[in-house]
């Protein structure tokens, strides 16, 4: 199985070490990289949802997988659902979809914020940072790291805030939907308004932590991942 993994907010395609850690060799993942960071720094940063899913669709076809599953977390998440929709509409393009696992994640109408978090005051940008689980010191203590990551976060926070979804019929692709007990930016109310997306039952998972949750519980989430896509790992022990 191929998973493609979308960056959440301020994140490379390094930003789910922990988890791509945790997964079995055998299940192909991999991290996309958006452009503005990483392995793609200098090309300009994308504005909106739509810009940052089209980028992707795009990588994705390059691959050429004949099937594949989306992750995405927060930011991420809401890219990897725009994807789908853009995707599933395409039905010439020879390429499935098969499975869809959002992460941390507000559905589109529940994007209610009175004030894009791009607009902020760096110091009101930390505040709203620090809700989501905060900046690593070593980048909020260094004045050169932090004028580095500041436009990026600026830009995705940006695009999240000003996304009200594509307006599209509820998907007929399974999701799982995962979550943190204590994240405190993504209710479970927020969690369960991702029924109406989709045509069939939505599965839901919530783990012990805040918006970072899976920095936690990196084999424990490869595992429910793993239930999801229908993979059997002891069929391939020793995969290299």
């Amino acid at each position: 199985m191929r998973v493609f993994a979308i960056p959440y907010a301020g994140g490379n395609s390094y930003c789910y070490r922990t988890l791509s850690i945790a997964i079995d060799k055998a299940m192909q993942w991999e991290t996309l990289e958006l452009p503005g960071r990483g392995k793609r720094l200098g090309e300009s940063l994308l504005g909106t949802i739509d810009e940052m899913a089209l980028d992707v669709v795009r990588q994705i076809k390059l691959a050429s997988p004949t099937a594949f599953a989306l992750f995405g977390h927060s930011m991420g998440g809401l890219v990897a659902h725009r994807v789908a929709e853009i995707m599933l509409r395409d039905e010439a393009q020879g390429i499935e979809l098969t499975h869809l696992i959002l992460s941390g994640c507000r559905p589109p109408e529940f994007l209610d914020r009175r004030e894009s978090r791009g607009r902020l005051s760096r110091a009101e940008l930390i505040v709203e940072i620090d809700k989501l689980g905060g900046l690593p010191a070593l980048i909020r203590n260094d004045p050169e790291m932090m004028a580095f990551f500041e436009p990026i976060l600026r830009a995705d926070f940006g695009a999240v805030d000003q996304y009200r979804g594509g307006n599209t019929p509820p998907l007929k692709t399974p999701v799982l939907v995962l979550s943190g007990r204590d994240d405190q930016e993504v209710t479970a109310a927020h969690i369960d308004g991702w029924r109406g997306h989709f045509e069939q039952p939505v599965q839901f998972s919530e783990f012990l932590g805040d918006h970072f949750y899976f920095l936690e519980h990196g084999e424990a989430l490869a595992q429910r991942i793993y239930e999801f896509l229908g993979f059997d790992r002891s069929c391939n022990k020793g995969v290299a």
